[in-house]
């Protein structure tokens, strides 16, 4: 099968999910140092040009293919996140500390919106020009607003049914299979909020608006999931690396993953996904620019840089995710070329996945809020 397994941690591998409301996104930082607690410095670089980035681990790997910093004198100052939001609070705390950024793509256009991103300069972005049509026609409704692009997308994949074959003898068509009694106490789902409303809401009320749910279907919802973790789950896996440990350990036989996770098992057994009948979310990640940042020339050379071709195999012999631009992938190793369906992404994101709207920001009286959702996940956290 594979061999990629990366013991210091990758992209997904590392996410824990801690998500803040935007009630309490800026709470508690005065007690811990404001700008300080979240990375922010006034510090200036003395040579070269030092980028600051804010983002997923595992995601700067597509900046800094082959010898690209060093040979154009940039540094990357990283801050990682554990969960997306931490990029919406810093920005708006100063949006003009951070030159590259990875926003969880539902919420670039509310973020435009806020002033929180710059408009990409697509003239220093010629790579953008070289994405699959099909990644640039999916990420448009979210990743730009009035004619302008505020992210550059970069990477894909989806949130699926993973199985191990040894174990789970019939291949599974239905989320609910996860559910058999066989797999009592074998089976998870990581502690990730946008992929457990996405799924489970379909699963629990049919709905094909998971991220829009009303306050009775939310409700309904994390009704569900609660019974799911205290009779069925072995675990709500605190990350996805704490699930790949699970699975190659098999302790868990069945659960909810993404794509990179049969990579990152490495030599462990085999895992195979589905996409089941009730649908997957997908997630397609961009880089974007805080409003104001101080090296917007570098900013654009690295997100360019990223699009290209060794940019992006680069990142996706890191990560085991799949690339964006058409000309990268007669690059891509057999493991890559194998997982990701590039001969026909078109049907992939139509029939197997949904591309999800960002949650209502203000209460209509109907519809859950974004607010609504956080609390409903931190109710199942502690269930």
């Amino acid at each position: 099968m594979k061999t990629i397994r990366h013991d210091d941690s990758g992209v997904i591998r590392t996410r824990t999910f801690v998500p803040m409301s935007r009630r309490t996104m800026l709470q508690g930082m005065a007690a811990t140092g404001g700008l300080a607690a979240l990375g922010v410095s006034g510090r200036r670089a003395k040579a070269g040009t030092a980028v600051k980035f804010m983002g997923w681990q595992g995601y700067d790997e597509f900046l800094g293919g082959g010898d690209y910093l060093a040979a154009n004198d940039i540094t990357l100052d990283k801050t990682y996140i554990s969960a997306p939001e931490e990029i919406v609070a810093r920005l708006r705390l100063s949006a003009g500390q951070v030159d590259v950024c990875t926003p969880y793509f539902i919420h670039c256009d509310f973020m435009a919106s806020e002033g929180l991103l710059e408009p990409l300069d697509l003239e220093q972005i010629p790579n953008f020009k070289n994405l699959i049509p099909t990644i640039v026609k999916f990420s448009e409704g979210n990743m730009s607003e009035g004619g302008k692009w505020y992210s550059a997308p970069f990477t894909w994949a989806s949130i699926n049914l993973m199985y191990n074959p040894v174990h789970v003898k019939e291949v599974p068509t239905s989320w609910r299979d996860m559910l058999k009694d066989e797999y009592k106490g074998k089976c998870a789902i990581p502690a990730d909020l946008p992929s457990a409303f996405s799924t489970w809401g379909r699963v629990a009320t049919g709905t094909d608006e998971p991220n829009h749910m009303t306050y009775e279907e939310l409700e309904k919802t994390v009704a569900f999931i609660v019974k799911m973790k205290k009779e069925h789950l072995r675990t709500i896996a605190s990350s996805y690396g704490e699930l790949v440990d699970l699975l190659a350990r098999e302790e868990v036989i069945i659960c909810q993953g993404a794509e990179p996770v049969a990579a990152w098992i490495g030599d462990g057994p085999e895992i195979r996904w589905v996409y089941p009948e009730e649908g997957c979310m997908s997630f397609i990640e961009g880089y974007s620019i805080g409003r104001g940042a101080p090296n917007l020339e570098a900013a654009h050379a690295l997100i360019n840089q990223a699009l290209s071709v060794e940019g992006q195999l680069a990142g996706a012999a890191y990560n085991g995710m799949p690339v964006t631009n058409a000309e990268a992938l007669a690059g891509v190793d057999d493991w890559n070329r194998s997982a990701y369906p590039y001969d026909d992404i078109e049907s992939y994101f139509t029939t197997k996945l949904r591309v999800d709207p960002m949650y209502y920001l203000e209460e209509d009286g109907v519809h859950a809020t974004w607010d609504d959702y956080i609390e409903a996940w931190e109710h199942i956290l502690k269930a």
